[in-house]
C-alpha cells in the first residue's frame, strides 16, 4: 500500500480529485519514502522513472477506476455494506494491544534481536498454522542459538491487554443484531491466554488459524470462515492491523479496514469514520 499518489494529471481530473496526499509528479524530495508513494500518470516514460526510483506505479488508462486507485493508499477504507450481516475481526494489534513479544525474548535469552527475528520468520506461519508445535520451535531454536530454554517463552512474554475502544464498537454491533466473529492468526498458547482473559467472548464465534490449519492472507482463510457462517461476502466487512491482510481481503472481495495510524488519519479516526453510519 501506499501514502501519497504522486501524479502529473490536471487538478479536478476524476481519478484524485478531492482526494488527500497529493504530490506533484515527478517529485521532488519526500519526508516518506518513495517505495510509499504510487506514481499515476498517462505518461509510459514517466512511470518507468518512478518505478526506476522505487516508487509504486498506476497507469493511468481510460479503463482505470477512481476506486483501483484507492484499493491501494494505505488511508483508504472500503464503506460498511448498506445489508451488513457479519463483521470479521483481527484479534491481535485490534481487539488487544501490547502484543509484541519476539523483542522480550530476544533480551531476555540475549539473543542479537536482528538474528533471532530472521531466523523466527522461517518458522512463523508453520507455528501459526499448526504444522509444527511450539515446543518442536524451542527445541531447534535451543539448538541452534546455544540457550538453555526454560517454560515457553512465546506464552510468558505475551502480556495482551483489552483495546477499549474495539471492545465498545463489538458490543454495539452485537447489541444491533450484527454477527461479530474473530478471525485471528495465532498460536495455541496465545489463543488460551486470550481465551483466560475473556477476549474470545466477545465473539459469537471464534476462528484461529492453528485451529483451521491456515492462516491470512490466504483467501482460504475468510473463505473459510464465510462458508462456516453461511454470510455472502457482500454483506461482509473486515478489520485487520496488517496491510498484506487487508489487501488480500480486498483482492478477493471482501470490503475492509485497516486499523493502523498512517499519515493521512489515525487508526481511531477512520475507525469512528467507518462506523458512524450505525444506528
Amino acid at each position: 500500500m501506499y501514502d501519497i499518489i504522486a501524479t502529473d494529471l490536471a487538478g479536478g481530473h476524476p481519478l484524485i480529485d478531492g482526494l488527500p496526499n497529493l504530490a506533484a509528479l515527478p517529485i521532488e524530495g519526500s519526508a516518506i519514502p518513495l517505495s510509499r508513494v504510487l506514481a499515476l500518470s498517462g505518461d509510459e516514460e514517466q512511470l518507468i522513472e518512478a518505478e526506476r526510483l522505487g516508487m509504486g506505479t498506476q497507469l493511468a488508462s481510460e479503463d482505470l477506476a477512481r476506486r483501483d486507485v484507492l484499493l491501494q493508499m494505505s488511508w483508504y477504507d472500503d464503506p460498511i455494506p448498506d445489508n451488513l450481516a457479519l463483521v470479521l475481526f483481527d484479534m491481535g494489534g485490534v481487539v488487544v494491544k501490547n502484543i509484541h513479544m519476539l523483542g522480550k525474548i530476544a533480551r531476555t535469552y540475549g539473543l542479537d534481536r536482528e538474528q533471532f527475528f530472521t531466523d523466527y520468520r522461517h518458522y512463523e506461519f508453520p507455528l501459526m498454522e499448526g504444522s509444527i508445535s511450539e515446543e518442536q520451535y524451542w527445541r531447534r531454536a535451543s539448538e541452534h542459538f546455544g540457550i538453555e530454554v526454560t517454560g515457553n517463552p512465546f506464552s510468558d512474554a505475551f502480556k495482551p491487554v483489552f483495546n477499549d475502544e474495539m471492545v465498545s464498537l463489538i458490543t454495539r454491533l452485537r447489541e444491533r443484531g450484527v454477527r461479530v466473529v474473530c478471525a485471528s492468526n495465532t498460536i495455541d498458547s496465545h489463543w488460551n491466554i486470550l481465551k483466560d482473559m475473556g477476549a474470545l467472548d466477545l465473539f459469537d464465534a471464534t476462528y484461529a488459524s492453528h485451529i483451521l490449519g491456515c492462516s491470512k492472507p490466504k483467501w482460504r482463510f475468510h473463505r473459510l470462515i464465510l462458508d462456516t457462517e453461511g454470510v455472502a461476502i457482500h454483506r461482509s466487512y473486515f478489520v485487520d492491523d496488517s496491510e498484506e491482510n487487508v489487501a488480500s481481503s480486498r483482492r478477493m472481495g471482501l470490503s475492509s479496514l485497516l486499523y493502523r495510524d498512517v499519515p493521512a488519519v489515525s487508526a481511531s479516526e477512520r475507525l469512528a469514520s467507518a462506523f458512524s453510519l450505525l444506528p
